[in-house]
């Protein structure tokens, strides 16, 4: 997004870098700052030299010979110490000392003054002194006779040579305005001799080009010959302290420095006045005194050595952590009593639901929630995402230093992208085990209905309709149709399960289901939804569940189908589901095709594998055929038939009546059964009479229009199906027969019509006529045809269908049955599962219930029965300021008989993390009836939970979790002295001063913490200083800053802003009565040009509580980090070895980036608050590396944070976006620039001058440069 940065700030606002802990000490109070003798060394020399120019010397004869300069002056020591004593800013103003030069150059110097052009005589008179001083400086040296005035001449010969041309613009001057003078009677030989190797051509072209009346050649020139100087000074400071340890002076030079060098101690001496005067005032007047020692701590994890046994460690039990410098004994007594018991950690998980702000549709779909009592109900987001994450649990092998050391997110939310790798989808869903989910073989339909209950605003259908609301384009009315919620059902519940079923191999996943509500159906019920999927016969059988086989160990020997909600569908199914108060759960099976069946008759049991007679070889009416399915035989059926495939039917037109001619008459349909069923014991109906008879055969039209036997039939039992009551569940079809003490499960079809049955007692009858008949007839035309042999029924293939349904009714107890055997609902948590079909007093949800968004679980070994356990949280400092209604949501809970019960304020005895914004040891008091044998987390463990809703990933990040802990601070006797570090490492303290039975052992796991050294006198210094002047009153800036600093030595800056909010609207920033303070901490070792170094939550927290303390009653305090605003350059190069492009591409950002950031002290933007990057300061930059040739298309991008996940782009390159802006300025006057870690360079080999231009789309990087505009957000902006 591009907002106008002048539209976010006020460019015109000065801005102060604020306060560091190196600058606090007033320069006033500095040492040096004022000195009674401020002279130094070489200051010294070259005044006593220049005064041993102005003593006469009197020879032996007692007749003046001279000065004493001579025995000084050409001693390189004396030479140096006269370079290091010119004060340029005199010579630049033309006030040079020239007390050394000769009555002749006097007389220039005034002949110059008395021109009438100032400004360049002025220049003429500081150029010429220059040049004399470099002339005299080389005229002392020519007499060097050691290395470092050899050296030091080279120094001022090479100098000279460099200022031909300026010299010469000089002598031009001089002839112009002084026309009598030359350069040859001005300065020596020596620098004569080194102006005449200039070639002429180049000095006549040089002075053919000098306007003598124009000052800037000189000017030009007087600036040369100033930085010629310097540069001489800096060679010349290099080796004085050489040229005094050179034992090569002359005696009088060697007898002068000795007595300076010592006249030097007596100045330190006499210097040290200003700081004994504040010493006296501090110490006798004001009475102050340093402060002393303050300890240090460490926690420290003892390891039982015996079980179940409690050893109590008391209070100043010491610990030791090897010997100081002075050989002494580091010792760390125990804070308090502590009892040591067998609980110990053997697992962490953590549980977060994500509310993604960005995530469609969830975003616009909302729920309340009250999360305990110390809160009001609260509207939130729908989870967008559901994450489990195992912590490793620490061991004894565990490595002690955070730098080789895993953290993970508290309470599962990623602070950053790599964490989100460390996680995967939580699983949670809910199962249904029933005896009608035993599908062996065909052709399976399953329709599941739940029924859900509670108030018409959480209905199913208010939810779809929401949904629908959602989905509408922005700027819609708000209301849909019916088909606008129809398409958001399926488009939302149509992949919102991952359905799959209880095989002889394990779980089989269904590859698709339907869904169905009232809205898709009219049929069907309000609040309720439809889940039907179809299993063709190819589909392995569905078993009953087998713990080993399947996992998860459900208190269940029935099928189960596991509905688990799918992470990847178009809204996460969680917030939704979640919210269905379930009431009911139907099942409706329908199985064609059942082949597994029991047969018998009334002579003995059949195969079906085979053809056989199911009424007999001579069937008679009352003979009866059994049949019964051991899959349906435990099931509420609500339709059965059979389907038959009889064999060795008559053939042909005519059927039973033709092929019985010669019999009685037999039609088609008189061949009937009755059907009855087999119901405790009793075949019901018990009367033959009372059997609804039904066609055993059915008819079917053939191609010529007569009527053939079908060789299908269908056998319905619906008429008797009312006296079917279900058998005992058998989980297997070996244990289901028809015996004389079968009960259930059978149904029976008995032959009752015709009288006759199909003939065969009638047959030799019929013959015998035939027979007889035929023998008295005399011609063959008078024959009668012989009866046919009577059909004897033969079925070839049998298969059954039935329907059958089951009710699971929550809360409703399923009578005679055990808890394996009985149909019931089971919650999928991430980790386990519950039964929750017989939980009594309560709500029942469709979903496990999880109030909270994150949620850390700690399973714990050693604690069944509860008591008093100390859970020691090594946490990672990257916490963040948490508001305070975000720490109220915080809740512990323990887990007993799979129901988390709240702890009490009472049981939380201490808690020194803060709320976990910080390591420390939180003991709990842990209640008698915490269990271990739950379902919903891995049994055999005491499990504890603490969760929070808000602001999660604000807190600190875990290593791990240790139990038997203790706070140990350090103990020293009273003549001890601390010196050297403070801070203890880790693994330090490993054991006890004094043994104790029952410990195995002491491990110190992280460095300590805490602790101040003794002030030393300049802290002290520092500290009565600011005293003073807030007097312990914060009413200026600077007063909350000395304050901060002082309080909080780990603290590196402090930056203070009155009547400043921290709002990311500019106009609304500015508040009278509101304090910001900005906060920078010390950057450890090492740290990247990128770095964006943040305070932890807990001090912020502190530095907030301090400064309360201390402002106005009607002040609001805002204490925070502050804001980086990310810096991209962009630019194209042209390197002077192109064959080394890969390397210098590298070295080139890395050097924008240390010029960039602040961070450095020495390169560079060094501020912190109140920066401006400048595009010449970075373009004069890169051209003058070494391997640059030349720089060209630069442009910069900005991006800075404007809060809710919006970011604001500037691009210097868009001139319509900074027409008005010339450099780029923070948006935030709290912001720190920060380099972007991968600049955008460009390497071309041509001269060609290249204008920046706009970044393109395609030059973006995702998550670092990529931002999408938002017009909304630029209305709210462009508003205020």
């Amino acid at each position: 997004m591009k907002v106008r940065a002048d539209r976010l700030t006020n460019s015109h606002l000065h801005i102060s870098d604020g306060r560091s802990q190196e600058k606090r000490l007033l320069p006033a109070l500095e040492k040096d700052y004022f000195n009674v003798a401020e002279l130094r060394f070489h200051t010294l020399l070259a005044l006593a030299v220049e005064y041993a120019r102005v003593l006469k010397f009197y020879n032996l004869e007692n007749r003046e010979d001279g000065t004493w300069e001579h025995f000084f002056s050409w001693d390189e020591t004396v030479v140096i110490a006269t370079i290091l004593a010119v004060d340029l800013d005199k010579l630049g103003n033309g006030d040079g000392d020239n007390s050394h030069v000769t009555d002749a150059h006097r007389e220039l110097i005034e002949a110059l003054r008395a021109l009438p052009a100032k400004e360049i005589g002025r220049h003429m008179i500081a150029a010429y002194s220059a040049v004399t001083m470099l002339d005299q400086w080389l005229q002392l040296l020519a007499h060097a006779k050691n290395a470092l005035g050899v050296e030091l001449r080279k120094v001022v010969e090479s100098v000279i040579t460099g200022l031909k041309k300026d010299i010469a613009i000089l002598g031009e001057y001089l002839a112009g305005y002084l026309s009598h003078r030359t350069l040859e009677e001005i300065f020596s030989g020596d620098l004569i001799a080194l102006m005449s190797a200039v070639e002429e051509t180049k000095l006549s072209r040089a002075n053919a080009a000098v306007d003598v009346s124009d000052p800037v050649p000189i000017r030009s020139s007087f600036y040369a010959f100033i930085k010629a100087i310097e540069m001489v000074q800096l060679s010349a400071e290099k080796l004085l302290s050489a040229s005094l340890v050179s034992q090569d002076h002359e005696p009088a030079a060697g007898l002068l420095i000795a007595f300076l060098q010592l006249f030097q101690k007596l100045h330190h001496k006499i210097n040290r006045f200003t700081l004994n005067y504040v010493d006296f005032y501090y110490d006798q007047v004001l009475k102050a005194r340093p402060r002393s020692f303050a300890s240090d701590y460490v926690y420290l994890v003892v390891a039982p050595s015996k079980k179940n046994h409690t050893v109590l460690i008391p209070k100043g039990t010491e610990f030791l952590a090897g010997l100081d410098e002075n050989k002494r004994a580091i010792v760390y007594a125990a804070a308090e009593d502590v009892k040591i018991n067998d609980a110990a950690v053997s697992a962490i998980h953590t549980l977060f639901f994500k509310r993604d702000a960005l995530n469609f549709p969830e975003n616009s779909l909302f729920e309340s929630v009250v999360l305990n009592d110390r809160v009001d109900e609260a509207t939130r987001q729908l989870a967008t995402g559901g994450w489990l994450n195992e912590v490793p649990v620490a061991t004894a092998d565990s490595a002690l230093g955070e730098e080789s050391l895993q953290s993970y997110p508290l309470f599962g939310a990623p602070k950053k992208v790599e964490d989100t790798m460390l996680v995967q989808h939580a699983r949670i869903g809910f199962a249904v085990a029933s005896k009608v989910l035993r599908l062996q073989e065909g052709r399976r339909t399953v329709c599941i209905r739940m029924q859900f209950t509670g108030e018409p605003e959480v209905s199913l259908e208010q939810w779809i309709r929401n949904i629908a609301v959602a989905m509408q384009p922005a700027g819609s009315s708000g209301v849909v149709s019916s088909v606008q919620e129809q398409q958001a059902f399926f488009k939302v519940f149509r992949d919102m399960f991952i359905v799959s079923l209880s095989a002889e191999d394990g779980w089989r996943e269904l590859a698709e289901y339907l869904p169905s509500y009232s809205g898709v159906d009219p049929q069907q019920k309000e609040n309720s939804l439809v889940v039907t999927f179809f299993l063709p016969e190819d589909f392995p059988p569905v078993v009953p569940y087998d713990q080993k086989i399947h996992g998860d160990g459900y208190e269940t020997r029935l099928p189960v189908v596991r509905m688990i909600q799918n992470p990847r569908s178009y809204l996460y199914p969680y917030g939704i589901l979640s919210k269905l108060e379930l009431e009911r759960i139907r099942i409706d099976v329908t199985v064609e095709g059942c082949r597994l069946l029991q047969l018998y008759n009334n002579i003995g049991q059949l195969s079906p594998l085979a053809p056989f007679t199911p009424f007999g070889p001579i069937p008679e009416v009352g003979s009866y055929f059994i049949v019964g399915c051991a899959e349906a035989a435990g099931k509420q059926l609500s339709d059965f038939n059979i389907e038959i495939q009889w064999g060795g039917l008559p053939a042909g037109i005519g059927g039973f009546k033709a092929h019985y001619q010669g019999y009685e008459t037999f039609g088609d349909t008189d061949f009937r059964v009755g059907t009855s069923v087999l119901a405790n014991g009793k075949w019901l109906p018990e009367n033959v009479k009372g059997m609804a008879a039904h066609p055993l055969f059915q008819i079917k039209t053939g191609l010529d229009g007569g009527s053939e036997v079908n060789e299908h039939s269908e056998l319905s039992c619906a008429a008797v199906i009312s006296y079917w009551s279900p058998d005992d569940y058998r989980g297997s079809a070996t244990e289901f027969s028809y015996t004389p003490s079968a009960n259930k499960g059978f149904f029976k079809f008995t032959l009752v019509a015709p009288q006759q049955a199909f003939g065969h007692r009638d047959y030799p009858t019929a013959l015998a006529n035939v027979l007889t008949f035929n023998a008295k007839q005399k011609h063959a035309k008078f024959l009668k045809k012989v009866p046919n042999l009577p059909y004897t029924p033969m079925i070839t293939a049998i298969s059954a269908n039935y329907r059958a349904c089951a009710h699971i009714v929550l809360g409703k107890e399923e009578a005679g049955c055990s808890a394996a055997m009985r149909e019931k609902m089971i919650h999928l948590h991430p980790l386990g599962w519950e039964d929750v079909t017989m939980q009594a007093d309560q709500t029942y949800h469709l979903l496990p219930q999880y109030a909270y968004s994150g949620n850390l679980l700690i399973g714990l070994n050693g604690l069944a029965g509860g008591g008093v356990v100390t859970l020691y949280f090594h946490l990672r400092e990257n916490s963040l300021p948490v508001e305070h209604a975000a720490v109220q949501e915080m809740q512990w809970f323990y887990l007993t008989d799979n129901r988390w019960l709240p702890l009490s304020t009472k049981e939380i005895i201490a808690d020194s993390t803060q709320r976990f914004m910080k390591a420390g040891i939180i003991t709990l008091d842990i209640p008698a009836d915490i269990s271990q044998e739950n379902t919903v987390l891995p049994g055999g463990l005491c499990w504890l939970r603490v969760s929070s809703d808000r602001e999660l990933e604000k807190y600190c990040s875990l290593y791990s979790i240790h139990t038997q802990a203790l706070k140990a601070g350090r103990y020293l006797q009273e003549d001890a002295v601390l010196s050297g570090a403070i801070r203890l490492p880790a693994g330090a303290v490993s054991q006890l001063r004094k043994s104790i039975p029952g410990i195995g052992g002491v491990k110190q796991i992280q460095p300590s913490f805490g602790g101040r050294l003794a002030e030393d006198r300049g802290h002290l210094r520092i500290r009565i200083s600011e005293r003073l002047r807030h007097k312990q009153r914060a009413l200026l800036p600077a007063d909350y800053e000395s304050l901060t600093l002082e309080q909080f030595p780990q603290i590196y800056k402090v930056k203070c802003f009155p009547g400043m909010s921290p709002d990311f609207v500019a106009e609304q920033r500015f508040n009278p009565g509101h304090l910001l303070i900005a906060v920078v901490p010390y950057l450890s070792e090492n740290v990247i040009s990128a770095h964006k170094p943040l305070l932890s939550g807990h001090l912020i927290n502190d530095v907030k509580d301090f400064i309360g303390r201390y402002a106005p009653s009607f002040a609001t305090v805002h204490v925070i980090n502050p804001v980086y605003e990310v810096i991209q350059v962009r630019c194209t190069v042209k390197l002077k070895n192109p064959l080394l492009a890969g390397m210098y591409s590298a070295r080139l950002n890395q050097a924008i980036s240390d010029f960039l950031s602040p961070w450095n002290e020495t390169l560079g933007y060094t501020r912190h608050f109140g920066w401006v990057v400048s595009k010449h300061d970075i373009e004069s930059f890169i051209q003058n590396l070494d391997y640059i040739d030349r720089v060209t298309n630069l442009s910069i991008l900005r991006i800075a944070p404007m809060g809710e996940g919006f970011y604001d782009l500037l691009d210097s390159a868009d001139k319509a976006e900074t027409a008005e802006v010339k450099d780029i300025i923070p948006v935030y006057p709290w912001s720190i620039v920060a380099p972007i870690q991968q600049h955008f360079i460009e390497l071309d080999d041509r001269y060609d001058v290249i204008e920046p231009r706009i970044t393109g789309i395609g030059e973006l990087e995702i998550g670092s440069t990529f931002i999408i505009s938002d017009e909304k957000w630029r209305e709210k902006i462009e508003k205020h």
